[in-house]
């Protein structure tokens, strides 16, 4: 082909640029020189369809307006099930006097390819980047779990923007699209992080709290619900794009086909663990199959992802999902309306989590506009749904306990009365047997004069007491009293009258400690025990002192004693850390050697030991 003149080449560049200038100045530029926060590009996108996939970045610079560009109006971008690649283009202008640069965030982890052109007035291409999560996570000019693209635009400059996406088969995400300045990203980043760590916290300890609830009960619906959770965690913490930025950034396949597949899990998991919170089996056997079928069918239609197929298995679990989604909170309503306090709390729990899920989804097709509300909508709703849910079978647990109990009352009593009606005389017999062996039962574990417990049941509650608080970590508190001058008082007024002031002291003691894990117990003679259910040091010598006043106020004459009047005195000993104690007797040493040194402050008082180190 012969050269053209020189002349002539001149002209075509100078009508190439001009058409170039035209088509720039045809698109409305963004001011980017002055912007300090977040700016929402949707609705200043434009739009081009590339069906055949075919178009470059040359030729969309060289063909300037040619092309059928169309402005998007879209606060979010979604373009659904489209078998074509699309282009983004936009037009970033600066009339400070200094270049700055701006961050341009695509904030959807899970976008399968995004390239990305930075052109000049010229039309020549200053920057580009090929990334996506179909492609490593080191191809992302900035390590972010979404896709940031910094863009630089020097002073009194315009850049222009083309952003191509596609995907791996025809589906597209909704995609946010918003430009930032530096701080502006670091901000909402750190926004998110402190977002993102407290939801996927909670959801993790919620996980190991009730792991280890089912290591210790062996309660299958607890071992049901943590796999139910784990499920779920796993699936949130991969559609966020935290799993392909921390856990395998070269694993873009397989990051890919764990998001469907772990959809379909979650499907399972959800129907198993319904099935067993609601009790399905026993009240709708038939909605039970249904449910199990469709959460299959969940699971079945994920399986074409492991050969790198996505639109088809969406297509066919987003309305499975919303079937089984209807099934359960159609089943919680009716045994709701039955009733059923499970049901009550799966329903409020269930809807609170599609409530969120609604409002995501809901402002992902542009219904509802973006806020922290409806960005993190999905997590808020599932915290609350998980929480309840925990709640809930803590009280399932409580129930079917109760039930259990319940029912072997019921069975002890058929049997008995079954006994009665065959062996008239021998269950009389039995009875006898029966009553004297609670007597002897009772007089084993309680003094026979004032009704406490008595130093054996001391023993064997304190100890399992110990073992308790060794495990929770929350402190005991354990006092001894001893009456003043008993001795003396016996001497006085003969053992009848110190009988009678047992008693009197053993029913006030009663009347003090009432709360639930409260323990009193006579050890001997004059001296007695109290297990006190307190959070502190403060709080126990608080009780003990109220106790010795109401004692001394009782105003039991006392001529040989220095205060006229029956009186007491207490050491109080706070154990803050259970597993250094080594026994109960231990621990009665050392309250012992404080009530001794109340004895030896002049009587009538409360001496306290907190004890964090060595034990006898």
């Amino acid at each position: 082909m012969p050269h053209l003149p020189f002349s002539v080449v001149g002209v075509l560049h100078w009508l190439l640029a001009s058409l170039w200038l035209v088509s720039l100045n045809a698109q409305a530029a963004i001011e980017v020189g002055t912007l300090t926060g977040e700016l929402n590009l949707g609705p200043h996108v434009q739009l081009l369809e590339d069906a055949e996939r075919e178009l470059d970045i040359e030729q969309l610079v060289g063909e300037g307006g040619a092309l059928a560009w169309q402005p998007s109006r879209q606060e979010t971008l979604n373009f659904s099930f489209s078998d074509s690649a699309w282009w983004l283009r936009l037009r970033f202008e600066n009339n400070a006097s200094s270049p700055v640069r701006r961050l341009l965030e695509l904030a959807m982890p899970l976008h399968d390819y995004l390239d990305a052109y930075v052109v000049d007035e010229q039309g020549d291409t200053v920057d580009r980047w090929q990334t996506g999560d179909r492609r490593r996570f080191d191809s992302r000019p900035v390590a972010h779990r979404t896709f940031v693209l910094p863009i630089h635009v020097p002073a009194g400059a315009s850049r222009e923007i083309f952003l191509r996406l596609d995907t791996h088969d025809g589906l597209y995400d909704a995609t946010p699209l918003s430009l930032m300045s530096d701080a502006g990203f670091l901000a909402k980043s750190q926004r998110e992080l402190m977002a993102f760590s407290l939801y996927f916290g909670a959801l993790l300890a919620l996980l190991i709290y009730n792991l280890l609830l089912y290591v210790a009960t062996r309660e299958r619906s607890l071992l049901l619900y943590v796999t139910y959770l784990g499920s779920f965690f796993v699936l949130m913490f991969t559609a966020r794009g935290f799993a392909f930025e921390h856990w395998w950034p070269a694993l873009p396949q397989f990051n890919n086909q764990l998001v469907p597949i772990n959809i379909g899990v979650f499907a399972v998991t959800l129907a198993v663990f319904s099935n067993s919170f609601l009790n399905l089996r026993r009240h709708a056997p038939g909605v039970t199959r249904a449910i199990f079928g469709v959460a299959g069918l969940c699971l079945l239609s994920s399986l074409p992802a492991l050969l790198g197929h996505y639109a088809p298995v969406f297509r066919l679990m987003i309305p499975a999902a919303i079937v089984l989604s209807g099934l359960l909170l159609g089943v919680a309503v009716w045994r709701s309306w039955q009733r059923d306090t499970l049901a009550r709390i799966y329903l409020v729990a269930w809807g609170v989590l599609l409530v969120g899920v609604a409002l995501y989804f809901l402002r992902v097709a542009g219904v509802l506009p973006y806020n922290l509300v409806t960005e993190y909508a999905v997590q808020v709703g599932s915290g609350i749904e998980f929480l309840l849910l925990s709640l809930g079978l803590a009280w399932k647990i409580n129930q079917f306990k109760n039930e259990k109990l319940a029912a072997e009352r019921a069975t002890l009593e058929l049997q008995r009365s079954l006994n009665e009606r065959l062996e008239v005389v021998v269950e009389q017999r039995t009875r006898e047997l029966e009553r004297a062996n609670r007597r002897l039962m009772a007089l084993a574990r309680t003094d026979p004069l004032t009704g406490l417990l008595n130093r054996r049941q001391f023993h064997e509650l304190v100890e399992e007491k110990l073992q308790e608080r060794r495990r929770s970590g929350q402190p005991l508190l354990f006092a001894v009293m001893d009456i003043d001058d008993f001795k003396l008082f016996n001497d006085t007024h003969g053992h009848q009258a110190g009988d009678e002031v047992l008693m009197q002291v053993a029913t006030l003691l009663l009347d003090h400690f009432r709360r639930a894990g409260d323990r009193l117990f006579r050890l001997g003679g004059e001296e007695f025990g109290i297990l006190l259910e307190a959070d502190s040091l403060e709080a126990g010598q608080h009780a003990l002192e109220r106790f010795r006043q109401a004692l001394e106020q009782l105003r039991i004459p006392h001529e040989t004693s220095r205060h006229g009047v029956v009186t007491g005195s207490f050491g109080l000993v706070c154990c803050s850390d259970c597993r250094q104690v080594p026994s109960a007797i231990a621990l009665y040493r050392q309250a012992d050697q404080a009530m001794y040194e109340a004895k030896e402050r002049s009587r009538n008082r409360v001496v306290t030991r907190s004890l964090a180190g060595a034990w006898e």
